[in-house]
């Protein structure tokens, strides 16, 4: 693969999403709305450092919603051909008017703000990645888990992406983007050290940017969580952990589908509900989602065509807002917030494009809090218990260490946790100074590249319930 530019581009995606609006208004429809994803992607993955699959796949998805009245319906399908696209909004507009009428129905998102696309989501570098450099990269990263008697496991991705959502209020918005993602997880024998588990360490690179994507760095920050020193047993309990920039975005994603959605707050099934306005956290937790942060995985607009604009939804500890779409800002009676999520969908709006305003303290001073407790590289297998509460339960995985007196001293046995975000957020102490970004790279089926910018923070009273190893 060696995509050079998006798969439509924005002539023939918004040229495709015409007819089919036409389409619709012939088929009676009061109003629709055309929303048209398209990805070039191409994936390397290595295993005991030796490739063992190099793949690339070209994926496009239309989906037409139609709306007569208060009956809405959605037609998707996988053509780029003109009689196709009629097809989905002849379709949709015939699902339409069988459907029953959705009382909370809005209508259409007009396009009241003026819509400013961030070039900056594609870069050429990236676009031109082929199998050969990414199997470059895995080479370096090899190279350097070789010398240190490590083998390497993980995966190389680069895509090139478009959006586009047209609709017959007069919306048109288009966008390309590109990303790469690579992961590491190194592994050593312990041998004789006691267990007969191996030592295992976790990192992970990723931008819209090739250049920004660093192999070295992350084989070696995998490395150095690869510790070969027998791991101990630590006991059930309340811990204080540094928890990793890893660690911290995945809570706070799961934060992002229940707690500061907006469909979820108006059902009164989010922590948040009745709360807005109140101080839940201590004054260093300012959280936002920022769709304009470069640094992150920035997109201009939502998938109903709306322009996105930075959010704040932690102020200082103060709860001040969650994300609306159209049809939920409306309900709401309040602003729409430009988080909807393609039609339809039964989840509501997310933010997916967090960032966690980062702190004062360094890696150093974080660790020299501690008397006694646990750092955390990241989670593995974090399931929900109670969404209303944010309570979580998972494991710790590839890199938990033992902290005496401000120094790590030993690697720790995976541990299993049951935590709500809330509370994790509630105890922390110290944010860290930098950010990362953490994405879960590529997914399945056609994938937009999200990602949290987050930094680690020292947390009291992390529950501990026992070993993963058990």
């Amino acid at each position: 693969m060696n995509p050079a530019s998006p798969v439509l581009g924005r002539e023939r995606a918004f040229a495709l999403a015409e007819e089919a609006l036409r389409a619709a208004r012939a088929a009676r429809a009061d109003e629709a709305e055309v929303v048209i994803l398209t990805e070039d992607a191409g994936l390397t993955r290595y295993a005991a450092n030796r490739v063992h699959q190099n793949v690339s796949e070209r994926n496009l998805e239309i989906r037409v919603r139609v709306a007569r009245g208060r009956r809405v319906a959605v037609a998707s399908g996988n053509q780029a051909a003109v009689a196709a696209v009629r097809g989905l909004a002849e379709r949709a507009a015939t699902m339409a008017a069988h459907s029953p009428e959705d009382p909370h129905y809005p209508g259409l998102p007009e396009p009241n703000a003026p819509l400013v696309v961030d070039q900056t989501t594609f870069y050429e570098a990236t676009a031109q990645i082929d199998a050969a450099k990414r199997a470059q990269a895995v080479a370096e990263t090899v190279e350097l888990l070789q010398g240190a008697g490590a083998l390497g496991y993980g995966v190389v991705t680069n895509a090139v992406t478009e959006l586009a959502v047209a609709n017959t209020r007069g919306i048109r918005a288009h966008q390309s983007f590109t990303d790469a993602w690579l992961s590491v997880i190194a592994r050593r024998d312990r041998g004789g050290a006691g267990s007969g588990l191996p030592a295992t360490g976790y990192a992970a690179d990723g931008h819209r940017d090739w250049s920004e994507v660093d192999p070295e760095s992350a084989a070696l920050r995998a490395l150095a969580k690869a510790s070969l020193d027998p791991p101990r047993r630590v006991p059930p309990g309340r811990y204080t952990v540094v928890l990793e920039e890893a660690a911290v975005a995945e809570l706070l994603s799961l934060l992002a589908s229940s707690a500061l959605n907006g469909l979820e707050v108006l059902e009164g099934r989010s922590l948040y509900s009745g709360r807005l306005g109140e101080r839940r956290y201590p004054a260093w937790i300012t959280l936002r989602d920022d769709p304009t942060d470069v640094r992150g995985a920035n997109v201009s607009f939502d998938f109903e065509g709306v322009p996105k604009a930075p959010l704040t939804l932690v102020r200082e500890g103060v709860l001040e807002q969650v994300a609306w779409d159209s049809a939920t800002a409306h309900r709401a009676g309040v602003a729409n917030t430009a988080h909807a999520l393609p039609a339809p969908t039964p989840h509501g709006p997310m933010p997916l494009n967090l960032v966690l305003s980062p702190g004062r303290a360094t890696r150093a001073q974080l660790l020299g809090q501690v008397h006694r407790g646990l750092l955390v590289t990241r989670f593995h297998y974090v399931n929900e218990v109670d969404p209303a509460k944010t309570l979580l339960t998972g494991m710790t995985r590839d890199g938990t260490f033992l902290i005496e007196d401000g120094r790590v001293v030993a690697p720790v046995q995976d541990l299993r946790w049951v935590e709500s975000v809330d509370g994790v957020l509630r105890r922390t102490v110290a944010v860290g100074n930098t950010l990362k970004l953490v994405s879960e790279g590529p997914g399945y089926g056609i994938r937009y590249f999200t990602g949290t910018l987050a930094p680690a923070l020292l947390v009291e009273g992390f529950a501990v319930t026992g070993s993963a190893e058990q």
